[in-house]
């Protein structure tokens, strides 16, 4: 996957009519309207397959973006954000400064022990159409449970194991998956839930501390926390002790700007481990930059 190329004036002037069309609505029944799903697409279902990440003519030098979002009940309003404008800003501003070949993959994320629809894959993109095609196939289900947290794990498995990338096949060059929520990290994908959801044979669970390390190895993980008040201290100090701080960004839930971090994020992967700027060092590990 992955022809055509990304425009941001044509994104740009869908963003407008959108924002025309839906102006008289609530923000609950534009996001109705916007994301309509009711049901997980079967398009978007992963089990026995594979998303690839291809160079092409149009793109010699592939690179994968991964942005995984939570679709549980507290998390909807950023969907809604990225596509009523952030989103391509964000295209944008990577595409400006510096990259040339960006490949984008929506996933969706909920809770395994209580979601109908806890992953939901799209298909690694660079047009502007077809990247908000895919966005738009999630289904925010609005689920989650009263367990302490939620399946953030799931896409790091997706990216270990369903995917294939030419940046890393040809290049050895990582790629970026950045997860957004509110939630702690649940501490395992059960076996039945990894053979249920992804079609895989294995004798055990996989423990998000365990994935990390491995699916590390090929793309730069982070997570955006939407919660910087004193009740997210806790999440948040379980997220930086499982990326590490360097790899937390933490925003407010109001009057929050998802262009700068996102942006940041992508660029200073894209730098310091695709363009060459740094040795892979522990120390030199890209950052969250802002």
């Amino acid at each position: 996957m992955g022809s055509g190329m990304y425009s941001y004036m044509a994104a740009h002037e869908r963003v407008t009519e959108r924002k025309v069309k839906y102006a008289h609505m609530s923000e609950s029944a534009a996001k109705e309207e916007i994301f309509h799903q009711r049901h997980i697409d079967p398009d978007m279902v992963i089990k026995g397959k594979v998303r690839e990440s291809c160079d092409s003519e149009e793109h010699p030098n592939s690179f994968p973006i991964i942005i995984a979002l939570d679709t549980t009940g507290s998390m909807g309003h950023i969907p809604m954000d990225l596509i009523k404008g952030s989103f391509p800003e964000i295209m944008k501003s990577i595409i400006e400064d510096g990259i040339p070949d960006p490949q984008v993959c929506f996933i969706g994320v909920g809770d395994c022990y209580c979601d109908r629809a806890p992953i939901q894959c799209g298909q690694f993109e660079s047009s502007d159409e077809l990247m908000e095609k895919w966005f738009q196939k999630v289904y925010l289900e609005g689920g989650g449970g009263g367990n302490p947290g939620e399946s953030y794990n799931l896409a790091w498995y997706f990216a270990l194991r369903h995917t294939v990338t030419d940046a890393w096949e040809k290049r050895h060059k990582k790629g970026v998956l950045i997860t957004i929520g509110d939630e702690p990290c649940l501490a395992e994908i059960p076996q039945a839930d990894i053979t249920n959801l992804f079609g895989d044979s294995v004798q055990s669970g996989a423990m998000s501390t365990e994935l990390v390390k491995e699916v590390s190895e090929r793309w730069e993980l982070f997570h955006v926390h939407m919660g910087n008040s004193p009740y997210y201290s806790s999440v948040i100090e379980k997220w930086k002790k499982l990326l590490g701080e360097e790899r937390v960004a933490v925003l407010p839930r109001d009057n929050y700007n998802l262009i700068p971090v996102v942006s940041s994020i992508i660029l200073n992967v894209y730098r310091q481990t695709v363009a060459g700027e740094t040795t892979g060092t522990k120390e030199e590990r890209p950052k969250i930059m802002l």
